[in-house]
């Protein structure tokens, strides 16, 4: 059931916002740490998945009383998923022995407007000082191209390659800037600037097997895939699974639902989405459960279900 040590591990935690907060530090970044256009500036699976390994003991301590980490999401109540998922890290970085958080949110302005903003900006147990670029992402492959421009957004608002450029190209450069340079703290100087990237890839479902991985994303990506409206039939994984529509603020972590959970079946779903595309152009995000042995239900599958006009919907 568990494809990986982190999964295994988060599959522990009961408390949903500590189950994104384990799944915020440890998940795979959605790039390719050696491919030359960012090689040195991605923070890499391999450290990702050490943290979580260290911080495993205070997360079950969280698990087990969470409001600490409820009081500080209700501070910064939100409805993007971009804000709820830095405010995970924001807790978790100042939570974290030996670090010290130096800003969040430095905005640099220059000529009477806003160049940009540094995300994170903290001094390490080594004595660096770092400066993180944050983001979760969720892209749909819209043609079946392995290049980055393909993936768009599921509000096609947003593509994965004018992200990266600007990630990359503008805001992981502000401190060679003068501007960049004078909105810095006395004294900080970032030596460290990298990009700090999760989320998931999804494919068109009758293409997912053989899919092809676009250069500078990980071999290891989180992926799933899509179908477009109306749906005909579901990529089910299992015969006995039952679906669920989830939550936008829930997208991060894989659900894990009580044994008296009950699921729509495919029929259900369907009708469901009729309605919804009747009044709305919006992706809705869908997941298969199955029953596990221990009778909870556990998160198997995942896509995304787009209007028939998708990506042509604004």
């Amino acid at each position: 059931m568990y494809s990986t040590e982190q999964d295994a591990f988060i599959d522990t935690l009961r408390d949903p916002i500590v189950r994104d907060l384990a799944w915020a530090i440890g998940s795979p970044s959605l790039l390719d740490p050696t491919w030359k256009d960012y090689a040195g500036h991605v923070v890499d699976d391999a450290w990702c998945s050490e943290q979580l390994k260290t911080r495993g003991a205070w997360l079950s301590a969280l698990d087990a009383r969470p409001q600490i980490l409820h009081d500080f999401i209700a501070q910064h109540e939100t409805r993007r998923l971009g804000h709820y998922f830095e405010s995970l890290i924001s807790f978790w970085l100042a939570h974290t022995p030996n670090l010290q958080l130096i800003a969040t949110n430095l905005q640099v302005h220059g000529d009477r407007r806003t160049l940009g903003e540094y995300d994170f900006l903290f001094q390490d147990a080594d004595k660096n000082i770092c400066h993180w670029e944050v983001a979760v992402k969720f892209y749909l492959q819209a043609q079946p191209l392995p290049e980055l421009r393909t993936f768009v957004g599921p509000g096609a608002r947003d593509r994965l390659d004018i992200k990266l450029d600007h990630v990359f190209g503008r805001q992981l450069r502000l401190s060679h800037t003068p501007d960049g340079r004078a909105a810095l703290p006395l004294g900080v100087m970032p030596n460290q600037t990298r990009a700090f990237i999760k989320g998931s890839l999804f494919y068109p479902a009758n293409q997912i097997d053989g899919r092809l991985t676009p250069p500078g994303v990980s071999l290891n990506h989180l992926s799933g895939w899509w179908i477009r409206h109306p749906v005909k039939s579901l990529p089910q994984a299992t015969p006995d699974g039952c679906w669920m529509i989830k939550p936008r603020l829930r997208f991060l972590a894989p659900m894990r639902m009580d044994p008296e959970f009950r699921g729509m079946g495919q029929d259900e779903l369907c009708a469901t989405l009729n309605a919804h595309f009747a009044t709305s152009v919006e992706s809705i995000q869908i997941i298969e459960l199955q029953r596990d042995t221990d009778n909870a239900w556990r998160e198997v599958s995942r896509g995304f279900v787009v209007h028939s006009r998708w990506p042509l919907i604004e």
